[in-house]
C-alpha cells in the first residue's frame, strides 16, 4: 500500500500535485549512533532519546519552547517535560547548559542533510503556516483493491528523492529547493495571492472529491473486467468495457460542467489573481483526462507550454516552481539550482 498520484488529483486545482515520499522527518543529528551521545565518545551529555535530540537541535537553532512545540506539533508542556527530564536524569543545570553542551558535540561521522530537505514534521497539521511556500494538499492512500484508506495533509511541493551516497535511502525534498529558494518563490508569486489561491483550491477540492472517488471505482472495475473474461460470453466481455468507458466519460463531463459553474462564480477573484478562467478550465481538463488515460500511476508532469502561455507572466512561477529562481543566481548542481529543478524523465 502506498500513496497514489491519482488520488491527489482531487486537490489539484491548476496543476499536478506532488505526493509526499518521506517516511518521517528526522533530525539531522539523529541519523546515526553518535547522535544520541551529545558529548561524543561518552563525554559530555549522555545518550538521548530521538525526541530529546530533536528538541535540542531546534533549541540550538534559536527557537523558543513554544516555537519548538509548534514545529513538532506537540504541546508546549511536552517540550518543557523533555527538558526537565534531561535536567533531572543527567544533572544538567538549565536549558542554556544543555544547548551549550549539545552545540559543542563532535560532528565527525554526522552525515550532512541535503539543503533541499523539507525541515518540517509530517504529516502537516491543519492550519500549518511555518513555511512560506507551503501549499496544502490532501493525499489519499489506497489498499491493494484501490479502496481509499484515509487522508493526510501534505504539501504540493513535497517529493521523495534518493539520499546521495546511500544505499537506497530516501528523504522528503522540497521541489522548489532550499530555504532561500522557497522564500524567493513565495515572494515572486506573492504571499497574499498564495493564500487566496489556496482558498480556491479548497473549494475545488470539496467539489472534486465525489467525482474522483467515482472515477477511482470505475477505473478499478475497468481493470478488473479483463480478468472476468473467461466466465462471461464473448459479447458480454466486449460490452462491459464499453459500458464502463461511457460511464467514465459521463462522470468527466459532469465534473467539468460543475467545475465551470464554480469557477465562473469565482471569476472576479480569479481575474484579481491573474488566473484566466479559460486557462484554469483547460488545465483542469488536461489533469482529469490524464488521470482517466493513465490510471493509478504517479509520474511527475508539468503544465504544458501551450497552457502555461495562457497565464500572465507574473503567475507562471506558481505552476513551475522549479524554475522560479533565475539560473544565474545559482551555480548548476547547487541545492535549489537549475540542475535540481529539471523535471524527471
Amino acid at each position: 500500500m502506498r500513496p497514489q498520484f491519482a488520488e491527489a488529483l482531487r486537490d489539484n486545482v491548476f496543476d499536478a500535485f506532488i505526493t509526499a515520499g518521506d517516511e518521517t522527518v528526522r533530525n539531522r543529528a539523529g541519523e546515526q549512533s553518535p547522535v544520541n551521545d551529545l558529548g561524543g565518545s561518552g563525554v559530555g551529555l549522555p545518550r538521548l532519546t530521538p525526541r530529546q535530540a530533536q528538541i535540542l537541535e531546534l533549541a540550538a537553532a534559536g527557537l523558543s519552547d513554544k516555537e519548538i512545540a509548534r514545529r513538532l506539533d506537540v504541546a508546549h508542556r511536552t517540550v518543557r517535560t523533555h527538558f526537565e527530564k534531561l535536567y533531572l536524569d543527567h544533572g544538567i543545570r538549565n536549558r542554556a547548559q544543555a544547548i551549550a553542551i549539545w552545540s559543542r558535540r563532535p560532528n565527525q561521522g554526522l552525515r550532512a542533510r541535503p539543503a533541499d530537505e523539507c525541515p518540517y514534521p509530517k504529516p502537516f497539521p491543519p492550519g500549518f503556516a511555518e513555511c512560506p511556500a507551503y501549499q496544502a494538499t490532501q493525499m489519499i492512500t489506497l489498499d491493494i483493491s484501490h479502496r481509499p484508506l484515509g487522508a493526510v495533509w501534505t504539501c504540493r511541493h513535497l517529493e521523495s528523492r534518493l539520499m546521495p551516497n546511500t544505499d537506497y535511502r530516501w528523504y522528503g525534498a522540497c521541489a522548489i529547493g532550499d530555504a532561500e529558494a522557497r522564500r524567493h518563490w513565495s515572494q515572486s508569486v506573492g504571499p497574499g495571492r498564495l493564500y487566496e489561491i489556496s482558498q480556491v483550491r479548497q473549494e475545488v477540492s470539496a467539489l472534486s472529491g465525489p467525482y474522483i472517488q467515482r472515477l477511482i471505482e470505475l477505473k478499478a472495475a475497468q481493470q478488473a473486467a479483463p480478468e472476468r473474461g473467461g466466465s462471461v460470453s464473448v459479447v458480454d466481455a466486449q460490452r462491459e468495457p464499453r459500458a464502463i468507458a461511457r460511464q467514465i466519460e459521463g462522470v468527466v463531463d459532469e465534473f467539468m460542467t460543475e467545475m465551470m459553474h464554480l469557477l465562473q462564480e469565482r471569476k472576479a477573484l480569479l481575474d484579481e489573481l491573474h488566473l484566466p478562467l479559460r486557462a484554469c478550465l483547460q488545465l483542469i481538463r488536461i489533469a482529469i483526462d490524464r488521470f482517466v488515460q493513465q490510471g493509478l500511476t504517479e509520474p511527475e508532469w508539468e503544465v504544458p507550454d501551450e497552457v502555461l502561455t495562457l497565464f500572465p507572466d507574473d503567475i507562471r512561477s506558481y505552476f513551475r516552481p522549479r524554475q522560479a529562481i533565475d539560473p544565474a543566481e545559482r551555480q548548476p548542481g547547487e541545492p535549489g539550482g537549475l540542475s535540481s529543478r529539471l523535471p524527471s524523465p
